[in-house]
């Protein structure tokens, strides 16, 4: 029996890569608007977004170690600034749970965002900073999880190694 399988124009962790990057930033700003213009209404806001960036993390990351088990990698510096990325999805992550229960301890009490969130904020954005680094890094530089799914130009030069492109039909 043949096995089906879903074939997508792009790969899935790239979409979900982008809104969870949003969805923190907006969150973390949202929150310190709040707290800088005293606006209850931005900190409801930057809570339902951390909410969702926390919801659609558990897409990211799953959508990201579906990529990594689909990815043929050598040893190499790609594989490298690959193991480090995987090594801080999961830190990234746990950071992110830890600041959606601070935070939502905080809206249980009706309280408004102090300082040292919002300074933890600061710091879980330096990490998806970094972490969107190392990504950016395996897939314009390395063509990881790009180049395979697409035929060579002909205008292109000869790649050094053909076997990372697709055979034209």
């Amino acid at each position: 029996m043949e096995r089906l399988t879903l074939r997508l124009a792009a790969p899935l962790h790239a979409i979900f890569v982008h809104f969870s990057i949003a969805l923190t930033s907006a969150s973390v700003a949202l929150d310190a608007a709040a707290a800088l213009l005293d606006q209850r209404m931005l900190a409801e806001a930057g809570w339902w977004t951390l909410i969702a960036t926390t919801t659609i993390a558990v897409g990211t990351i799953a959508t990201g170690i579906t990529s990594r088990l689909r990815l043929p990698m050598e040893e190499g510096p790609a594989r490298a600034y690959l193991r480090s990325h995987m090594a801080l999805g999961p830190i990234l992550f746990g950071l992110l749970l830890a600041m959606t229960i601070w935070r939502a301890t905080l809206w249980e009490r009706g309280e408004v965002t102090p300082w040292p969130y919002l300074a933890s904020g600061g710091g879980l954005l330096c990490v998806l900073i970094v972490q969107g680094y190392l990504g950016g890094e395996l897939v314009y530089r390395f063509g990881a999880n790009v180049r395979s799914g697409f035929r060579r130009l002909p205008s292109e030069p000869q790649p050094t190694n053909p076997s990372l492109y697709r055979k034209p039909a």
